[in-house]
């Protein structure tokens, strides 16, 4: 999720980007909101996680 967040912004960011200031920064803030769903989603499983095992996980990779 953070890299399409990086991707994301980098295109947002483009001279060339053809549909506004209001679209950028709507399109932005969406990608923000999306990167901490995910974040938090990651945190559920770790908790989910400890709870069936008894054991603090590791780093989660996806």
């Amino acid at each position: 999720m953070d890299d399409l967040h990086e991707h994301m912004s980098r295109q947002l960011m483009d001279r060339n980007w053809p549909h506004g200031v209001a679209a950028a920064v709507d399109a932005i803030l969406l990608a923000r909101f999306y990167e901490r769903y995910a974040d938090h989603a990651v945190s559920i499983a770790r908790r989910i996680i400890y709870i069936v095992s008894g054991q603090t996980p590791g780093p989660l990779s996806i």
